[in-house]
C-alpha cells in the first residue's frame, strides 16, 4: 500500500546521481515542480542543463554527497550502474532520506506517478513502480476523458474557497 503526496519547493532541494535519459525524465518532473535540485553525473545530458532550478555537478558520485543527516528532500538513483544506484539506495535510507533507485522498485522508499496537469489541477496515475509505461498509457486516457479547461474550475474553486474562509474570519471576530 502506498500513499500519494505531492512535495512543495520549501521541501528542500533535491538530488539526482546520474545524467542521462532516465535522470532527464525525472529532473523535468522536478523542474515542473518548482523542486530546486542537484544533479551529480560524470557526464549529463544536454536537456538536464536547460532546465530551471538545476544546479550541476559533472564529477562521479561519492558518499559524503549524502551525509548522515538529511540535506535532501529527495534523492533519485538512476545511474546506469546497479551497484552505485544499490549503494546510493543504501546511504539515503541510512540517512533518512526518501529513494527512488530507478533500476530497483524493492529498493525504492517513493516513485514518481505518471501526472497531468492543467493550471492547479494535478491528477497523478500510479502503478506503483510495477509499470511507468502502464501508467503513462492510462494517463493518456484520463487526459482525453477529462479534456481542457478544468484548470479554470480549479482557479475558480480556490478563488471561491478564499472567500468562504475570510468571511468565516470575519464573522468569528
Amino acid at each position: 500500500m502506498s500513499v500519494i503526496i505531492e512535495l512543495r519547493p520549501e521541501a528542500g532541494p533535491a538530488l539526482i546521481v546520474g545524467g542521462g535519459n532516465v535522470a532527464l525524465r525525472k529532473a523535468r518532473t522536478l523542474a515542473e515542480g518548482e523542486i530546486q535540485f542537484t544533479v551529480i553525473a560524470p557526464e549529463v545530458v544536454d536537456g538536464i542543463r536547460l532546465l530551471p532550478f538545476v544546479s550541476v555537478v559533472e564529477r562521479p558520485f561519492e558518499a559524503a554527497d549524502i551525509p548522515g543527516q538529511p540535506r535532501w528532500s529527495l534523492v533519485l538513483a538512476c545511474t546506469d550502474d546497479r551497484d552505485l544506484n544499490q549503494a546510493i539506495g543504501r546511504l539515503a535510507r541510512a540517512a533518512g532520506i526518501p529513494v527512488l533507485v530507478a533500476d530497483r522498485q524493492a529498493e525504492s522508499t517513493f516513485f514518481t506517478p505518471a501526472t497531468i496537469q492543467d493550471g492547479d489541477l494535478k491528477v497523478a496515475v500510479s502503478t506503483g513502480g510495477a509499470s511507468p509505461t502502464l501508467a503513462k498509457y492510462i494517463r493518456e486516457r484520463v487526459v482525453t476523458a477529462l479534456g481542457p479547461g478544468w484548470g479554470g474550475m480549479v482557479h475558480i474553486a480556490r478563488v471561491e474557497r478564499e472567500e468562504r474562509l475570510a468571511k468565516k474570519r470575519g464573522q468569528r471576530q
